[in-house]
């Protein structure tokens, strides 16, 4: 793994558990269960490392969920505890390829406003859907609906919020003189199929 790859991986990771922290102790009256919330803004910088990192971002999140599974959710079986981050991460990567495939921009600049919306109902589906389905399974939070309401909920608005606050971000961005001076590249060092 070179270089960038890494820094690609541990910013991901960074960043990922630094806004779980920081939505937990914000959103705190927002949340239904550990995981869960009505607001849920790391639910976009899944997505967002995705889309910017690839598999870098994925293995970023998957590393940061799985510290942040041992230290802010109550103990749970060992089983549950793996598959969680797996989830966490797996999600935002599935829609990610998913996208490639179906012929999306590989920059995030090039995405339209239409396409980010898109993405982001997809992923909350995927993520607030896996995730509700283990944990029911498991026995986390019994109420499959109730979970996945919220979930959905949350992981769209978190998702929402920050999609657009970046893509706002590059734009102004792209403004600068410098800018076009500067090397403009957003894209995931994953290629598409």
């Amino acid at each position: 793994m070179s270089f960038t790859q890494l820094l690609c991986v541990a910013v991901s990771a960074v960043l990922y558990f630094s806004f779980f922290r920081l939505n937990a102790y914000a959103f705190h009256a927002f949340q239904v269960h550990a995981g869960a919330s009505w607001i849920f803004l790391p639910a976009g910088l899944r997505l967002l490392c995705t889309l910017l990192f690839g598999g870098e971002g994925a293995i970023g999140l998957l590393l940061a969920s799985g510290l942040l599974i041992l230290v802010d959710f109550p103990p749970m079986d060992p089983l549950t505890l793996m598959v969680a981050p797996l989830l966490s991460a797996g999600a935002p990567y599935l829609v990610y390829r998913l996208a490639l495939r179906s012929g999306m921009p590989a920059s995030l600049t090039k995405l339209t406003p239409l396409k980010l919306a898109q993405l982001g109902v997809l992923y909350a589906f995927a993520s607030a859907g896996l995730h509700s389905i283990w944990f029911s399974l498991r026995g986390v939070h019994p109420d499959l609906l109730s979970g996945f309401v919220t979930m959905f909920t949350g992981d769209l608005v978190g998702t929402l919020i920050m999609l657009y606050a970046i893509k706002m971000l590059l734009a102004a961005i792209r403004l600068l003189p410098l800018a076009s001076a500067t090397s403009q590249r957003d894209t995931p060092t994953d290629a598409p199929d």
